[in-house]
């Protein structure tokens, strides 16, 4: 029997692994399904958190806005960060610049793969600048596409996405979506601002409308990371 093509493996990664990186996770899965079909088992998406507490079961808020995006809950229950997860990911993503800092500095070794998830649609959105194809991202159904692609298509097209995304130079790297500022005119020109909106930031504590609009931004977002995906394999 012939072996499976490789996947994409996508480590989600927030505080307790209890809400953000769970909702992220489940929205991965559940998208990828939607749009991809029988090649959907191309990406394949974990979590954990950098201060879980092992076997936590997901927060009620997160079940209340998987429910409310109409996405199914993984069987996942929470895990600490440790080197087996970063190592057998493709691409770490985590919810906030801060907690980028962090993983970056407690396992320094496999950084070019760690990412905020805003800022890996920038990254995504800069190489396909560079290709001139920018524009064609939000214009294309690139989803309909990798369903017309063969799962070995695919599969070799993620790969040079994966090598492309983590060899560029992270301080000339679109931080932000459609803004064309780099990282150095971000930090002098906007500094608190960019930091509050290059994250998504933790809705627990908040009133529940605050973990509702948590939910969407985060399937806005894990959207996005997965159309970028797709069009980075394609083109």
């Amino acid at each position: 029997m012939q072996a499976r093509p490789k996947g994409l493996n996508l480590l989600f990664i927030c505080s307790g692994n209890i809400m953000r990186s769970v909702i992220s996770e489940c929205v991965l899965r559940a998208r990828a399904g939607e749009l991809l079909g029988g090649t959907a088992f191309l990406f394949n998406a974990e979590s954990c958190g950098l201060e879980a507490n092992p076997g936590a079961p997901p927060h009620e808020e997160a079940l209340r806005a998987l429910d409310y995006l109409g996405v199914p809950l993984c069987d996942t229950g929470a895990s600490p960060t440790d080197d087996e997860r970063l190592a057998r990911c493709d691409l770490a993503v985590t919810m906030t610049r801060q907690q980028l800092y962090v993983l970056t500095s407690r396992f320094p070794e496999p950084s070019r793969k760690f990412f905020s998830l805003i800022e890996l649609n920038g990254a995504i959105e800069t190489l396909l600048e560079m290709r001139g194809q920018r524009q064609s991202l939000g214009e294309r159904d690139w989803a309909s596409l990798a369903r017309d692609a063969s799962a070995e298509e695919l599969s070799e097209g993620l790969g040079r996405a994966v090598a492309e995304i983590t060899g560029l130079q992270r301080e000339f790297v679109r931080q932000l979506p459609g803004v064309q500022l780099n990282i150095f005119e971000l930090l002098t020109r906007f500094s608190p601002c960019f930091h509050q909106t290059s994250g998504v930031h933790d809705p627990l504590g908040g009133p529940p409308e605050e973990t509702l609009r948590c939910a969407r931004l985060l399937n806005t977002e894990i959207t996005n990371l997965l159309d970028g995906l797709l069009a980075l394999a394609l083109v």
